[in-house]
């Protein structure tokens, strides 16, 4: 990458990508040996060299023979929890066992005191040797003297050990709370395993604080930055999450633009203020309500219509009953506010399917793209309600990526019919539905969810690099209203844009996720370079 012109600087008012391979996130064929200007935070002029002259004084950035394209937006991520967890919590997602998970532990507990909380997240059974949830019975014979709480990778299942146990109250007797469940063994013994009851344990967890909150956007901001993000969708916040934003905003910690999803429990409040969908500025802006119809495939609790392939005596769990979301997704709707509610399972889809058929029945709403979080196991009449309908389907191809092919947790949750009904990509973009990718965390990188799209498992499913690009970028920008601004690399549009290492044109597609990003532009400014 070679910079003409004096050196570059925040102050620089004019700059210019010239020579790279340009996919501009409408999903239209790459531009080779393309010219992008940009004058202080506004693209100016985008075309093929020859075509677009470069203005006198502009500082020129020849970056032929790499990509240079939208910069990236991750449509669905718990980023603050993300920055946080870089600060206090265990790491456990890279574990090949339950004893490596052990390991970590204990090796947590020699540098805790006593009667300190151990956090640990990122736990994967379908990526263990053991192919088993870990439980109390794993913990309890080094953590007498600690409680230990460790999240699976979904965030739907929650192991304790019997320390965390004792100090929530979980015994024999205690009952599942609503929609969730505590698992127990065959004498009625709760194994430390919770599936989407985690409010049973978080009361007791030590209350997060702002400065942890603020140190950890610092870690997530530049994160986000390294991989060519520059746009981020935080799914689900309440009070604390919302104010640590407008914190680290006025500290001048964020450097990616924020779309805050918030917790619909919050609708009466935020509704009492005149609040809606939209509120605040191009660096954080209040999106959707996010709202949780079920759970995940990895946890057994998302909700199907069939039994689970490898526990046949359950379908999933809901929860809400259809009566309590009806009510809700209502009463936001008529708020003026959007929607982004969770559904993964074929039973859970349509339920969020009926009520918001039924909230736009009542209060008809033009151009209201209400979002279906997740959106996984898909039938034919679904896809086509979804379509009528005008659902944004928000979806994460990173999770093909991960647990999907043969042996693979999707298969043994799912079996080989269902499979196909999973994450299908190609069908979506036929039937012209907005499909905005999201990584949920698992994991943060949207070069590999570009690589898992391109790549998914079932051949028909597959979508062209072009179009993976387009639901990263404008259909990202589109599922928060700010498609008009953001999202593609036209005239007129925000200078955010990412530069990355090779041309995805020459670059086969079973190698799309090792390719580096070397250079990433929020607002006309370089704020990350790899050189």
């Amino acid at each position: 990458m070679v910079i003409h012109g004096s050196a570059l600087s925040p102050e620089t008012r004019s700059k210019a990508f010239v020579g790279g391979t340009l996919f501009d996130g409408t999903g239209r064929p790459p531009t080779r040996d393309s010219v992008v200007v940009i004058e202080a935070e506004r693209i100016v002029a985008v075309g093929e060299r020859g075509q677009i002259e470069v203005p006198e004084g502009t500082e020129t950035i020849d970056i032929t023979g790499k990509t240079v394209i939208p910069g990236l937006i991750d449509a669905h991520l718990h980023f603050l929890e993300m920055g946080m967890r870089m600060m206090r919590t265990v790491d456990l997602s890279q574990t090949k066992s339950i004893k490596e998970a052990q390991n970590e532990i204990m090796d947590k507990l020699s540098q805790t005191k006593k009667g300190e909380w151990v956090l640990g997240r990122g736990w994967d059974d379908s990526k263990w040797e053991d192919r088993r949830y870990i439980n109390k019975w794993d913990l309890d014979p080094f953590s007498p003297d600690h409680p230990v709480v460790l999240t699976r990778v979904c965030g739907h299942m929650i192991t304790l050990n019997s320390k965390a146990m004792e100090i929530a109250g979980i015994i024999k007797d205690t009952p599942n709370p609503p929609g969730g469940r505590v698992d127990k063994s065959p004498e009625r013994e709760p194994t430390g395993v919770l599936r989407d009851a985690g409010q049973l344990i978080s009361p007791f967890i030590p209350e997060k604080t702002a400065e942890l909150a603020l140190e950890g956007l610092k870690l997530a901001n530049e994160h986000a930055l390294s991989l060519g993000c520059t746009g981020i969708h935080d799914a689900g916040l309440g009070e604390f999450g919302i104010m640590a934003y407008q914190t680290a905003l006025e500290e001048g910690v964020m450097k990616v633009r924020v779309n805050v999803m918030w917790r619909g429990d919050l609708a009466v409040s935020i509704g009492s203020v005149g609040l809606q969908s939209g509120f605040g500025n191009e660096m954080l802006r209040l999106g959707p309500a996010k709202i949780l119809m079920d759970g995940s495939l990895g946890a057994r609790t998302a909700a199907l219509y069939e039994p689970y392939e490898d526990d046949p005596s359950t379908k999933g769990l809901t929860l809400m009953t259809d009566e309590e979301l009806n009510k809700q997704v209502q009463m936001i709707h008529d708020q003026g506010s959007q929607l982004a509610i969770h559904a993964i399972g074929d039973h859970g889809i349509d339920l969020v399917i009926n009520a918001i058929e039924a909230a736009l029945k009542s209060s008809p709403r033009k151009d209201h793209r209400h979002r279906i979080e997740h959106c996984e196991l898909l039938s034919t009449d679904q896809i086509e309600r979804i379509s009528r309908l005008g659902i944004v389907a928000s979806m994460q191809p990173n999770f093909v990526g991960e647990w999907s092919g043969p042996d693979s947790l999707y298969e043994a949750r799912l079996g080989k019919r269902r499979l196909r009904q999973n994450n299908p990509f190609r069908t979506l973009l036929d039937e012209g539905i907005r499909v905005p990718f999201g990584s949920d965390g698992m994991p943060f990188h949207p070069l590999y969810g570009i690589h898992s799209a391109v790549n998914h498992y079932i051949k028909d499913s597959r979508i062209s690099v072009e179009e993976a690009v387009k639901c990263f970028t404008l259909d990202a920008a589109y599922s928060a209203f700010e498609d008009d601004i953001k999202g593609s690399i036209e005239p007129g549009k925000l200078a955010d844009i990412t530069v990355l290492e090779k041309d995805l044109v020459e670059v086969p597609s079973e190698e799309i996720k090792d390719v580096l990003v070397c250079m990433t532009m929020v607002n006309g400014e370089i704020l990350y370079s790899k050189d």
